[in-house]
C-alpha cells in the first residue's frame, strides 16, 4: 500500500452498508479475493477485516460533542472516516467498502425499528459528499427466514432473553419489522445520496451482478467461496444447549462456549427452524408488501433481476 501522503483523494465513495445474514461474508470475501484485479480497473475494494482492524463502525459510533454540531461535525466526521480508511487505500480514486456493523450489531435486527443508530451513523457517512461522490447499497431480506438467522448470530456476542427466541420476537411477531422503513430512514438520513438494494434471495443467481453494481465495473474470474462455516445454522438443540449456558458465565467465556457449541453440531441434524407455517406465511406476506412499498415509493432503488442478468 502508498503511504496515505501520497494518494490522491478519493473521488467515489461506494459503500455497501450490510445488512447482516444476507449474504455479506460471500460478497466481502469473493471481492476481497479479486482486490488486485479490481485495482487494476481503478477500483480499490477494502476488506472488511481491515476496516474491523481500524474499527470503522466504532468511528462512525462516537459520542463526541464535536461530531454532532450541524456543520463542524460534518467535516469531522469526514476527516475521521478518511483518516480510519486512508491507510488501507492501495491508490484508486474509487473505493468500495462492504461493512455490515456500520449500521449496527447483530442484535440491532431484533430492535423495534430495526437498526436504532442507522440514521447518526449513515447520516455521517454521508458527510463524505462534501467531497466526493456517495453511493450506497444495502442487502434485504425475508423476515421468516432472517429473524431465526439474526437470532442465531445474536447468540454468537450477546447473552439471550430469558425467554429465548419467542421473547427475542415477541415485538416483531406483534409489529412487523419493517424493510421499508428501515429503506426510508436511511435515504432521509442522506437525501440526494443514491440508494440500491437487492433482495438476499436473488443473491445467488446473481451474485457476479450484484458484486459489479457495488463495484461499478465489470469483473474477471472469481472464485468459487463456500458459506463461510460460522456464518451456517446450527441446529435446534445447539441453540437449545446454548440459551441453557448458566447466565451468570463470563462474556468471553460465554462466546467461547456458544461457538464451540454450534461448531460441534451433528451433520444433517434438524435445522434451527422455530416458525410454524402461519407465522412463516403471514412473515413472508409482510415481506412481498415492504417490497411492494420501496417499489412504490423509492422506485429507484430496488435492482430487479433476470435470470443470470442485471436490469436496472
Amino acid at each position: 500500500m502508498q503511504a496515505a501522503a501520497a494518494l490522491p483523494p478519493v473521488r467515489q465513495w461506494r459503500i455497501h452498508l450490510g445488512a447482516h445474514k444476507t449474504a455479506t461474508s460471500h460478497l466481502q470475501e469473493t471481492l476481497a479475493a479479486v482486490r488486485d484485479d479490481l485495482v487494476g480497473q481503478g477500483v480499490d475494494f477494502i476488506p472488511n477485516r481491515l476496516l474491523r482492524q481500524r474499527n470503522l463502525a466504532r468511528t462512525l459510533s462516537q459520542r463526541r460533542p464535536v461530531a454532532r454540531l450541524p456543520i463542524v461535525g460534518r467535516a469531522y466526521m469526514r476527516a475521521a472516516i478518511e483518516s480510519a480508511v486512508a491507510p488501507l487505500r492501495t491508490g484508486p480514486e474509487v473505493v468500495v467498502l462492504s461493512e455490515e456493523n456500520i449500521i449496527g450489531v447483530p442484535e440491532h435486527m431484533l430492535k423495534v425499528p430495526s437498526y436504532p443508530q442507522v440514521e447518526p451513523n449513515v447520516g455521517r457517512l454521508a458527510s463524505l459528499a462534501g467531497r466526493a461522490e456517495v453511493m450506497f447499497f444495502l442487502s434485504i431480506r425475508s423476515y421468516d427466514t432472517l429473524l431465526p438467522s439474526a437470532y442465531v448470530e445474536t447468540l454468537k456476542h450477546a447473552l439471550p432473553p430469558p425467554g429465548g427466541f419467542q421473547e427475542a420476537v415477541a415485538e416483531l411477531l406483534a409489529g412487523p419489522p419493517s424493510w421499508f422503513d428501515l429503506v426510508s430512514r436511511i435515504r432521509a438520513a442522506a437525501p440526494g445520496i443514491p440508494l440500491r438494494i437487492w433482495r438476499q434471495e436473488d443473491y445467488r443467481a446473481n451474485a457476479r451482478a450484484i458484486m459489479e453494481a457495488v463495484c461499478g465495473c465489470a469483473l474477471g474470474p472469481l472464485p468459487e467461496i463456500s458459506d463461510p462455516a460460522w456464518t451456517r445454522s446450527p441446529s435446534a438443540d445447539a441453540i437449545a444447549t446454548a440459551e441453557a449456558l448458566p447466565r451468570d458465565l463470563p462474556r468471553a467465556e460465554r462466546l467461547t462456549r456458544v461457538r464451540e457449541i454450534f461448531a460441534a453440531g451433528e451433520p444433517g441434524a434438524d435445522r434451527f427452524r422455530p416458525f410454524g407455517t402461519a407465522e412463516r406465511q403471514r412473515l413472508r406476506a409482510r415481506y412481498e408488501a415492504d417490497l411492494e412499498r420501496i417499489a412504490r415509493v423509492h422506485p429507484d432503488v430496488l435492482i430487479r433481476f433476470e435470470p443470470r442478468e442485471l436490469v436496472a
